[in-house]
């Protein structure tokens, strides 16, 4: 990973998980700008580097906390007198292939400081712990194994699957096959195959769990039919490889109410049709918050799903 082979490089840099909410009475935004009280506490330095850490108490995930993305800690763009709190700005942000949670840190060889088997007080309480370098780097290789097979991109890439983490944060959807002249697909899987793993707990949405080496994300709506959707996370299902592939190609699909539908034109894969015959009917494993949008359900049957 080069983005950060300068900073690395520098002595004098030091390196920081920080806790952000994204808060936005703080305008505080992931990956671009970070609120720090800065007349209490002043750690922090430009050139720094930083890990976010999203706390159990802002997850979406059931108030457990997770690693998700990098950056460099630059300048201070304004100040509240009355607060002391200062907004600076987020250089060189990077989103990690796959979120940290708690059970991937577990076996994570920590050097900064001893992890005795609980989390409590290993983070400190004011949402910024300092680290060393070997940890820092120690994580952002922990993040990359996770997802051994993802193809290696580009610092424009890298920079585009930030700008798709933001739009979904706003609810904005679309994304076309191109962004200033860099091709987007890569960068959009990167974001949208952890957001949607990450929405299903890192479970098969019909095996429940599995080894997390065969999980992918299946596309409800084909990536080439809509642009507009393309960073829905409500447009993605996630399943084993073999059931990604089967739904890919149509072989089963979904009732509005998330029950599964066996196809009546057989895959050519006999292993594969004896899987589908297994979970014939069963129900989507799902949180309400984050179930596949209907009318993608429905777009799925009428245009990709044999009859």
């Amino acid at each position: 990973m080069s983005i950060f082979n300068e900073q690395l490089n520098n002595p004098n840099t030091n390196y920081f998980i920080i806790d952000s909410s994204s808060s936005p009475e703080h305008n505080e935004v992931d990956f671009k700008f970070y609120s720090y009280q800065n007349r209490n506490n002043n750690q922090l330095h430009k050139g720094d580097l930083i890990i976010y850490r999203r706390s159990g108490s802002a997850s979406e995930w059931g108030n457990e906390f997770y690693l998700y993305g990098a950056g460099e800690f630059r300048d201070v763009v304004s100040e509240d007198p009355t607060t002391g709190n200062s907004l600076v700005q987020i250089n060189n942000p990077y989103l990690f292939s796959h979120r940290l949670m708690k059970q991937n840190l577990r076996t994570f060889d920590w050097t900064f400081r001893t992890f005795k088997g609980k989390w409590s007080n290993f983070f400190n309480m004011n949402g910024i712990t300092q680290i060393n370098k070997q940890d820092y780097m120690g994580l952002l290789e922990r993040q990359r194994d996770m997802v051994a097979g993802e193809p290696e991109l580009s610092d424009a890439e890298e920079s585009l699957a930030v700008k798709c983490y933001q739009a979904e944060k706003r609810e904005s959807y679309f994304i076309g096959d191109e962004a200033k002249g860099v091709k987007t697909y890569n960068a959009v899987q990167k974001f949208f195959s952890d957001k949607v793993k990450f929405n299903y707990h890192y479970k098969s949405a019909v095996a429940g769990p599995v080894d997390e080496a065969d999980l992918s994300v299946a596309g409800i709506v084909p990536w080439s039919d809509n642009e507009n959707i393309r960073l829905d996370p409500a447009n993605g299902i996630c399943f084993t490889k073999t059931l990604a592939d089967a739904f890919n190609n149509g072989y089963f699909s979904f009732t509005d109410k998330g029950h599964v539908i066996i196809s009546e034109v057989p895959s050519p894969d006999s292993e594969t049709n004896k899987l589908l015959n297994k979970y014939k009917n069963r129900k989507i494993h799902m949180h309400n918050q984050y179930s596949p949008n209907i009318k993608y359900l429905s777009y799925h049957r009428e245009h990709v799903f044999l009859k």
